[in-house]
């Protein structure tokens, strides 16, 4: 197994400040949906949490998800995410970093969100962190980051098992949220009952 560094694999890019290309005052040129903070966690992405601006201002390819692209928050705990299909066009703002152009034939991108996502990866770029910001990364450390490159049918292996347990906690927090609902409105109804009497 070799190590190489995150840079040699792929192009890392700094996301955008949504504030220097969203109307205030300015003639809307288009309407753009851009990832926020909650939007981003734990491998996956929450659509709930997608937010819609119009712009001003037009905004470079490179600043927009493309598949097979991977997010990563700058912030703690460092998530990343692995853009599918459906999340393309999304805008990266200043707090994500976008990782871009990995070949295929040396690295699977799950097994490459899945190892960002571990909490070996989170705790070097905690430690490594050489911001002035506590819990900041600057790009340059994302890229020095070190990646270990098992043989690939590993890193399928590795990849499949992410994706399958990012899918399922996707599932698990809609179950959780709907029985969250019921119980509300079987308190709800009790408390209605009572004020009828």
């Amino acid at each position: 197994m070799s190590v190489i560094e995150l840079d040699e694999l792929v192009e890392v890019i700094s996301g955008i400040v949504v504030s220097r290309i969203e109307c205030k005052n300015e003639e809307k040129i288009g309407t753009l949906n851009v990832l926020t903070l909650k939007a981003i966690s734990a491998g996956k992405i929450d659509t709930d949490y997608i937010q819609s601006i119009d712009i001003f201002k037009r905004v470079a390819e490179t600043k927009l998800t493309q598949q097979g692209d991977i997010i990563m928050k700058l912030n703690t705990p460092y998530d990343s995410v692995y853009i599918e299909k459906e999340h393309e066009n999304l805008l990266v703002p200043s707090f994500c970093c976008l990782i871009r152009g990995g070949q295929a034939e040396i690295i699977n991108p799950y097994y490459l969100v899945g190892y960002l996502n571990s909490s070996f990866a989170k705790e070097y770029l905690h430690t490594s962190n050489s911001s002035s910001a506590a819990s900041l990364l600057k790009i340059r450390d994302i890229r020095k980051l070190p990646i270990p490159l098992p043989r690939m049918a590993e890193q399928l292996a590795v990849g499949d098992v992410f994706k399958v347990c990012t899918q399922r906690q996707l599932i698990l927090a809609k179950i959780m949220e709907q029985e969250m609902c019921l119980a509300n409105n079987i308190v709800m109804d009790s408390v209605r009952e009572v004020f009828k009497r």
